[in-house]
Order: structure tokens, then sequence, then C-alpha cells
């Protein structure tokens, strides 16, 4: 499976849940998710080895807006069943437009979209200019390791 962003936008029954998400004080990827990632919810659940480990970056004049909960919005309609959304208009948006001066943000950079990632426990907004890089870790099992057993000669 090429697990990228096309992918999250486009399927249905693939479930993320988040492993870790940094803030970071970088350059270039400011906002930094890891997830695990399966068709199937129980592989989540159990914490089977073959869940997929996915990254996702978003560039440095994203802005994150948390989940709407915080805001004490709700926006009828945007629950789906894909991993990821990106839309052009919103409530969320028109709100942060309003009350939280991203008009002061990089104009010159295009238009903003609005993207929705959607966990098993929760929604995350980021409004960004660039589409967020999605990196495939591969499996949680994978190590990468070899391991190999000599026996000792006699």
């Amino acid at each position: 499976m090429n697990l990228d962003l096309h992918y999250l936008m486009s399927t249905e029954r693939y479930v993320l849940d988040m492993e870790s998400f940094q803030m970071k004080n970088e350059a270039y990827y400011p906002l930094e998710w890891t997830f695990y990632g399966a068709a199937n919810p129980t592989m989540l659940l159990t914490w089977d080895a073959n869940r997929d480990l996915i990254r996702v970056r978003f560039e440095q004049y994203a802005v994150f807006l948390g989940t709407q909960e915080e805001h004490g919005m709700k926006e009828d309609g945007l629950w789906n069943e894909h991993p990821i959304v990106k839309l052009s208009e919103s409530r969320l948006m028109s709100f942060a437009s309003e009350r939280m001066a991203i008009h002061r943000m990089d104009r010159n950079r295009g238009a903003l979209a609005h993207y929705v990632i959607r966990t098993i426990e929760q929604e995350f907004h980021v409004l960004a200019y660039e589409d967020p890089t999605v990196e495939n870790l591969g499996k949680v099992g994978d190590t990468g390791v070899r391991v190999e057993i000599v026996e000792e000669a006699e």
C-alpha cells in the first residue's frame, strides 16, 4: 500500500491513533505528529505489531488550532470517514480569521486551507498554505534489527 497524503485523504476505512505530537522550535517543520494507523481499529486497540507508523509534518507557516471543542464550536457535517480532510472554507477558519488575527499571516504564500486530522479519540485542526508531508515509517514491529543466533563451536 502506498501510504501517503493522497491515500489518507481518499480512503475511508483507515483509522489513526496519535502516538505523539510536537510543536517544535524548527525552521521548517514546526508541527509534527506521529500516528499509528490501520485499516482495522482492533489492531490499534490491541497494539498489534503490524500497525503502520506514520509521520505527518506541517510547514513553518502552519497554525495549530487545536480541536473545535476547545473553541466551543460544533460544525455540522464535518465528521467523515477520511483520516485527513482538506477544506477551502469552514466555520472554524472563519472564526480564526475574525478572532485570532490570522490575517497577519503571510498572505503572499497563497490561500490558506483548513486541514482536519481525525483519530480514534479526537480531531485536530490546522491552517496551512502547503499540504503536509506524510512519511510512512513502516510497521511498528519493523525494528530494522536482525538477530542471528550463532551456536558456539565445540
